[in-house]
């Protein structure tokens, strides 16, 4: 009966020694798991502002969340006395993370390319960028993927890896664009007036900048055309006419120009078909005189 009574004695006294330990572990936890919470909205909120993060607001809330109150776990199990338990959980978490490291490689690329996009932001929602062979406008950015809108109309969901990784091409990062098009002008007309009537169409259209300047080179001379290639640059930013637009005026008025000093341009360079106006042609009328008779 002693023995059992003096080792009741002894877990009290222990007890009464881990007590202490125990509580403030347990209030250092709350307080962690509050200042998780906390820091979680903060995160979001501060990043809703943002268009540039905003489609990421959520997963950052949660990686702050979570980081925070795993933080709080570790510490709270140390003051406790728990170091072992402590230890082993970080172990067993660098084990975990090693092997779903190699059993989803392609997944967690995904994630980490994400995860630097994120933060790297070399494109914007609705930007027109090239990745590989595809090109289209930005309509969402994820972690895992990056959600582009091509011209014909189909909605294509590239790994963030691949962007990361290959070289991407951003068309409307500042505004500045640079179309261009070919017109083919037949040899029997003066290439130096082609050219002045070219540039003078262009920079007269609304819409295209002066600086830099737009110019005409000679790309080609074809089996039956001299093959010009117009250039001109737009600042998407400036108007609210958008590219299409712009580039049909310019077109339209090189076409009026050249048609109207009456040179000979064909609408289909890759044909080699040279459009060429057949002579007016002239109907006179010629009264006939009456016979008189006797004659």
């Amino acid at each position: 009966m002693e023995y059992v009574l003096e080792s009741i004695r002894g877990d009290w006294q222990s007890f009464l020694r881990f007590g202490p330990r125990f509580i403030y572990g347990f209030l250092l936890l709350l307080v962690f798991l509050l200042a998780a919470r906390f820091g979680g909205r903060l995160v979001a909120n501060i990043l809703e502002r943002s268009a540039q993060f905003r489609s990421n607001a959520h997963f950052l809330q949660n990686l702050v969340t979570w980081a925070i109150a795993a933080i709080g776990i570790l510490l709270s199990l140390g003051l406790m006395g728990f170091t072992g338990i402590a230890t082993s959980l970080l172990a067993t978490g660098g084990v975990v993370a090693i092997v779903l490291g190699f059993a989803f490689r392609e997944i967690g690329e995904n994630f980490l390319a994400g995860f630097f996009l994120t933060f790297s932001r070399p494109f914007e929602i609705d930007d027109l960028i090239k990745t590989g062979d595809l090109k289209g406008n930005v309509r969402s950015i994820e972690l895992r993927y990056v959600h582009i809108r091509t011209f014909d109309a189909c909605d294509v969901f590239v790994p963030s890896a691949q962007i990361f990784r290959e070289p991407l091409y951003n068309y409307t990062r500042d505004g500045l664009r640079r179309p261009s098009f070919t017109v083919g002008v037949a040899y029997h007309d003066d290439p130096a007036l082609a050219i002045t009537l070219l540039e003078q169409a262009v920079r007269d259209t609304d819409g295209v900048l002066a600086e830099p300047q737009p110019y005409i080179t000679v790309k080609e001379f074809a089996a039956q055309y001299i093959e010009y290639e117009v250039f001109f640059f737009l600042d998407l930013n400036l108007g609210k006419r958008g590219y299409n637009e712009i580039s049909n005026e310019v077109m339209v008025n090189c076409w009026r120009a050249l048609r109207d000093t009456g040179m000979t341009f064909s609408t289909d360079v890759t044909s080699g078909f040279e459009i060429i106006s057949a002579p007016d042609l002239k109907v006179e009328m010629v009264t006939a005189q009456p016979r008189t008779e006797g004659a």
